[in-house]
Order: C-alpha cells, then structure tokens, then sequence
C-alpha cells in the first residue's frame, strides 16, 4: 500500500522520517505543489508510522482536509496518488486562507497604532479623532498594480458596550 505525500506550500519540503533497521533518518525532497510516493519499498505499517511520526507537525489526511478551517501545508493519502484537480483547489483554498490572516493581522496592527497615538496624543493635552492606514504596492516596471488597501480606525466606530454599571474614571 503506498503512501503518497503533497507538499501544498510554495517552498521545497523535506520530509524526515525513521523506519525500522535504518541509523539515521530519510529525506525525502517534495518541490511545491508537488506529491511523491514516500518510502516505496515499505510495508503498512512502516507508512502508518511515517505519518504518526509528522501528524503533530501538520500533516493532514487527503479526507479530512475539508473539514479544516487552517492553512494545510503537507497531506497524505495511501494506495493512490492525490488528483490535480484536489491540489489545485487546496491551492487556492490556502491563498484565501492567507489572505484573510494577513487581512487581520494588518487590521490588528492598525488598531494598535491608533491606540498608541492616541494616548501620545493623550498625554500632550492633543485629541485624534481617525486613524487611517494605507498600503499601496510599489509601482515596477513590467507589473500592474494589484494591491490598494485603506483601514480606517476612529471613534466612528459604535463603542463596545460591556455588561453592568460605566466605571467612573
């Protein structure tokens, strides 16, 4: 029963592994987007503990990768090779996957400024109202211009109410 690993990420992954009677571990290099048939000449079990020895380090089954709402950057799946038409969906299932982390940490980064200015601006008797942050793509020659992207923070924004009595400052 082989075992077939996909390397999902954009960067080449070595796959270390231990099989029984070897002194040292094997790598195996698997290019990105790219699948390879691990440890050929072995049995069953010999693949069912290559893939204990990686699932605390991410490895996913082929079945389970639906079900899972994180980038996925190594999966398995035994007797047959994963179809192309399952990689390229996971793909691009982990692009909007990035995207989105991406999305929120800069969202979380603005928030943080503006707390930050504004209690600077506190503490020199000074008020802002909005803080805006803009990332725009540097223009190259040759290469259109994809990203533009405006976050806005202020007081625009309806204040989060918490639960019982306003705290008197």
């Amino acid at each position: 029963m082989p075992l077939y690993v996909v390397n999902a990420t954009k960067k080449t992954f070595e796959l270390h592994y231990w099989v029984e009677n070897t002194h040292k571990p094997i790598v195996d290099k698997i290019p990105p987007g790219g699948q390879k048939s691990i440890y050929p000449q072995g049995t069953q079990t010999d693949h069912q503990r290559i893939v204990d020895q990686h699932k605390m380090y991410g490895l996913v089954a082929v079945s389970e990768i639906d079900r899972s709402k994180e980038f996925i950057g190594q999966c398995y799946q035994f007797d047959k090779p994963i179809t192309h038409d399952r990689l390229f969906s996971m793909f691009e299932r982990n692009d909007d996957i990035l995207y989105e982390d991406a999305l929120t940490r800069r969202k979380e980064a603005a928030a943080a400024t503006d707390d930050l200015v504004k209690r600077a601006a506190q503490e020199s008797d000074n008020k802002v109202k909005n803080f805006e942050m803009e990332i725009e793509e540097v223009e190259q020659k040759g290469v259109d211009t994809q990203v533009h992207e405006v976050i806005t923070v202020g007081d625009d924004e309806a204040p989060k109410r918490g639960r019982g009595r306003p705290r008197r400052n």
